[in-house]
């Protein structure tokens, strides 16, 4: 299986990439969805692993465009070896990868579409995700996969420089970009933080792998887990997109933890390893 893009894969990325607006991933859905719907479940099938069907509008939702972008940045790499619908990159990439008996930290775990790819490939996962309806579909998202839901441990929580409470802004119309620090529209939530080192202390766990998309607060959440960079030194694959300075910053952070890092960038991510 192929593990990089191929020619056409990059000059599809660059000749797209200017004009992927909300209705440009509305119709990666609808290709995604004539590819992989299986009607006696009434879900998608992604290779083995199965994702529940959002909705049954004629035509696709906003929440579905971005449904859209998680599959093709993380399932269509890891199972299908096809970077064609890559918009943000996969997790995985070079040596920085999910194997059997990590224990992975996905912050920020929504629908459970990385959720459900770490517990496959064999890891025991803490999905991370604060906001309560965006908890509901990864649990439909579970139920489909049986045989994986166990491996799969719900944290009803934020991660952050400090514990306490916070209040999310969960945009219109869809459950993917809800934000306790980006300044946008919708409605309300108030959600419990903690620290990745205080989760750590408390749960009597050591994370192997630590994957983080979670709306701007990744700078946050790092210097929440300094102990943990330190002591365990985990792999690490985080988004840098939310803002202008997120690589510098969260490089700085990361290396003063632990100078021993490897640390390179691809697409809107960062990845590292000891």
């Amino acid at each position: 299986m192929r593990t990089k893009p191929t020619f056409f894969d990059s000059l599809r990325y660059r000749l797209t990439v200017a004009g992927r607006t909300e209705d440009f991933y509305r119709l990666q859905y609808e290709r995604m969805f004539r590819r992989h719907y299986v009607r006696k479940m009434d879900c998608l099938a992604v290779g083995p692993l199965y994702l529940p069907r959002l909705s049954h509008a004629e035509f696709p939702t906003r929440e579905e465009a971005y449904y859209a972008m998680e599959i093709g940045d993380i399932l269509y790499p890891a199972l299908l070896g096809s970077f064609r619908y890559v918009d943000e990159g996969p997790y995985e990439w070079e040596d920085v990868r999910i194997e059997e008996g990590d224990v992975v930290f996905d912050c920020g775990a929504n629908l459970g579409v990385f959720s459900l790819l770490a517990a496959y490939r064999g890891a025991e996962v803490y999905a991370f995700e604060p906001i309560s309806a965006a908890r509901a579909e990864l649990r439909k998202t579970l139920d489909l996969n049986p045989a994986l839901k166990e491996r799969v441990h719900i944290v009803p929580a934020a991660l952050s420089d400090s514990e306490g409470s916070a209040e999310f802004t969960v945009l219109d119309g869809t459950l993917v970009g809800s934000s306790m620090v980006l300044q946008q529209q919708g409605r309300k939530e108030t959600a419990r933080l903690t620290t990745v080192d205080a989760f750590c202390e408390a749960e009597g766990v050591s994370p192997n792998f630590i994957k983080a998309d979670i709306e701007g607060a990744e700078r946050q959440m790092m210097r929440g887990a300094v102990s943990t960079l330190k002591r365990d030194a985990p792999k690490i694959a985080i988004c840098t997109y939310h803002f202008a300075d997120d690589a510098a910053v969260l490089r700085g952070i990361i290396k003063a933890a632990n100078p021993e890092y490897r640390i390179s960038e691809k697409w809107k991510k960062m990845y590292a390893r000891v």
